[in-house]
């Protein structure tokens, strides 16, 4: 079994490794957060700044959270769009100039499921960051993207996140995070003021990327209850993918995994059916990650509150 390392050792080892110029994927999320809070304060020489992927299929909530963030802290912010890198072949998938954005996504392949995740991220991530990393190599540096990937974030991303840095071609990769714990992530939150998206509040995720791979049940009715513009993208894509999609596309013409159309959601009235119950029904309930937070929020208000009567 290897040596755990601290974020400062795994940002050392990635120096040694002869990179300079280290950019921070932020996403709104906690995880990412954290990783932009401690580059800024404990590697500022090296920090060069903010990259958010605007996927396209995101909460305008979550955009403007971004940008505000950014701005009040002083981030450096390169804003990019998926929309904007273009297809340079021909293939069965799209014609030259095409742009990898969801829209083209979806009439390729339908909206997409678990097994197209990989897929999924790298037309509407990934591309964008290998034309950004390009750029900046293209300009003298020797750029590498930080991540908030952990080991033990998720049963999921321990079985994927099998390095804490990773090189693909020309493109770094760096998860200074990736052995720290969730109790660890949350007591770094709290005590560095740390913020996250408001979409929290509501889908329980960021809210930069709705490409419905993993959705809840519950996700399509909180979307047309709490980010219509979402929803009405997803019902427009819903009837482009049956005019102009590919066969393939056809067959897989519903949103996220339950076999939920917007239509069937905008007829449902009893909202116990979509809607989760943490949500509205049980606020204790609510999922652990947020729980843990909150908990945590009130009991630190609470003694602010006891030292300034003590006072």
């Amino acid at each position: 079994m290897s040596e755990e390392k601290t974020p400062a050792e795994i940002m050392k080892e990635a120096i040694d490794h002869g990179l300079t110029d280290f950019y921070v994927a932020y996403s709104g999320g906690k995880d990412s957060g954290i990783a932009l809070d401690f580059m800024a304060n404990e590697f500022p020489q090296q920090f060069k700044g903010v990259v958010f992927v605007n996927t396209g299929i995101g909460t305008q909530a979550t955009v403007d959270f971004v940008e505000e963030y950014c701005k009040k802290r002083n981030y450096p912010l390169h804003h990019l769009h998926a929309e904007d890198v273009k297809r340079k072949k021909i293939t069965k998938n799209g014609k030259i100039g095409d742009p990898f954005d969801f829209e083209h996504l979806v009439l390729s392949y339908g909206f997409p499921k678990q097994a197209l995740h990989t897929v999924t991220m790298r037309w509407l991530k990934l591309f964008s960051i290998r034309k950004f990393v390009y750029e900046r190599i293209a300009l003298g540096e020797n750029p590498a993207i930080v991540s908030g990937i952990r080991k033990n974030e998720s049963a999921r991303r321990k079985t994927k996140a099998k390095k804490y840095i990773y090189n693909d071609g020309k493109m770094w990769f760096i998860s200074p995070l990736y052995y720290k714990s969730n109790d660890w992530v949350m007591k770094y939150f709290i005590e560095n003021d740390i913020k996250r998206s408001p979409v929290y509040e509501t889908l329980h995720i960021s809210g930069d990327c709705l490409c419905g791979c993993f959705a809840k049940k519950e996700e399509l009715k909180l979307l047309e209850m709490f980010h219509p513009e979402v929803f009405t993208e997803i019902k427009r894509l819903e009837k482009l993918v049956k005019e102009k999609g590919s066969p393939e596309a056809k067959e897989n013409s519903v949103w996220g995994i339950h076999n939920q159309t917007t239509e069937s959601v905008e007829a449902q009235d009893n909202l116990e059916a979509y809607v989760c119950s943490e949500c509205f029904f049980d606020n204790t309930g609510k999922e652990a990650d947020t729980k843990r937070f909150n908990d945590e929020m009130e009991d630190i208000d609470k003694k602010l509150e006891k030292m300034k009567n003590d006072t």
